[in-house]
């Protein structure tokens, strides 16, 4: 039993020094980040995916870019019914693109801009008119209509304000401009809105957010989102994987890879113990009963009872006169009684040295009865005694 347990004891060091020294290995496609050009172009990683550079399972659905290399390295984001544009931001935490037109006329786009069928979409929007005026105005138009020089020319100037009834409908029928179209431009939660807390004409850009795969928790953690290899065409799956160890007290291990590892190690630590276990209660019990018999011998007389002595021990000189044998391969004892010995309860091995009380002709291991004579006058299985006799 106690070889068992060392033996189970090691295999179980031995299995937690292999596990640390792994990396875990999980279901993420490794896919790893790619960009169109220097390190001022954006990092591209799931849920994006650069066409002709990274596998189709690297991205999600609807990210797909394309790398143009003409006069200068540019990503390229399509967005469906509204064209082409240049990419040049992604916030993986905030979950939002910058993007900007390819001609750098960003509200001529506002015109056809349709969102519907793609998967990004503007934090909130605002309705702008957009305005044609005469380059021959009688007086000057509020700074309020912010002036689009992409689109304007020498002849007439388009403008831009907000789509309220007061301001556009007044000055239209004063200067004569006229209601082109009103759209709803996507508007970011923030930098839209100048030092004195008035809407911003100033960016050229658009901003545009996403909502799936969410993987803000994933990202503010430090780690990183990926499709899993068990994704189908019907149902995507994808995971957070790389989480650094410090972050919110998690190891950011997928729960499956979790439970392998809490198996792994909880069995053979519960199998370590039990044998543990059993190996001391052994012990305790054979301990136990070596005492029980014992007393029970020191209490009770099961072959002819004698009369109550008062001898307590027996002096060195009287246990040494008693007959020593030395047991041959046979193990036959030379008295009465047979294997084992009644006082350790142990079985008889060869070469071993036993004593025997003359008197009664009983065996005993001669450690066992000289130990036992030196307290008690009797005989441990008759309870004759020698010093009586």
């Amino acid at each position: 039993m106690g070889s068992s347990v060392l033996f189970l004891c090691f295999f179980l060091f031995i299995f937690l020094f292999h596990l640390s020294s792994y990396k875990v290995v999980t279901g993420q496609n490794i896919c790893q980040s790619s960009t169109c050009g220097d390190s001022t172009s954006p990092e591209i990683r799931f849920p994006f995916r650069i066409k002709m550079q990274q596998e189709k399972t690297c991205g999600y659905p609807g990210f797909d870019l394309k790398c143009e290399y003409q006069n200068q390295s540019r990503t390229i984001l399509e967005l469906p019914s509204s064209g082409r544009f240049w990419l040049q931001e992604i916030n993986y935490t905030k979950q939002e693109i910058s993007i900007v037109d390819p001609e750098n006329c960003i509200w001529r786009k506002f015109l056809t801009l349709n969102l519907s069928s793609s998967v990004f979409s503007g934090a909130y929007y605002d309705n702008y008119t957009i305005l044609r005026c005469s380059t021959n105005l009688t007086m000057p138009l509020p700074l309020s209509m912010k002036s689009i020089d992409c689109m304007s020319n020498s002849s007439y100037e388009i403008r831009a304000t907000l789509a309220t009834v007061m301001e556009t409908e007044f000055w239209m029928s004063l200067t004569g401009c006229e209601r082109i179209a009103t759209v709803a431009v996507p508007v970011p939660w923030s930098g839209y809105y100048d030092e004195n807390g008035d809407r911003s004409f100033s960016r050229e850009d658009l901003r545009l957010e996403w909502d799936e795969p969410n993987c803000v928790d994933c990202e503010t953690k430090g780690g990183r989102c990926g499709r899993l290899k068990s994704s189908n065409v019907s149902g995507i799956e994808f995971g957070c994987f790389d989480i650094p160890p410090t972050a919110n007290g998690k190891t950011g291990l997928p729960r499956s890879v979790s439970y392998a590892v809490t198996i792994g190690i909880g069995i053979p630590a519960l199998l370590c113990g039990i044998g543990i276990a059993c190996y001391v209660g052994g012990k305790v019990k054979r301990f136990s009963r070596r005492n029980s018999h014992i007393t029970q011998a020191g209490s009770s007389s099961t072959f002819n009872p004698q009369p109550a002595v008062i001898a307590i021990a027996l002096d060195e000189s009287t246990i040494e006169s008693y007959p020593k044998v030395v047991l041959g391969e046979s193990c036959r004892l030379p008295g009465h009684n047979d294997s084992p010995c009644p006082i350790c309860l142990a079985e008889y091995q060869p070469k071993e040295t036993l004593r025997t009380i003359p008197q009664c002709q009983h065996c005993f291991h001669a450690a066992c009865i000289d130990e036992w004579l030196r307290t008690n006058a009797t005989c441990p299985l008759c309870r004759t005694s020698p010093a009586l006799l």
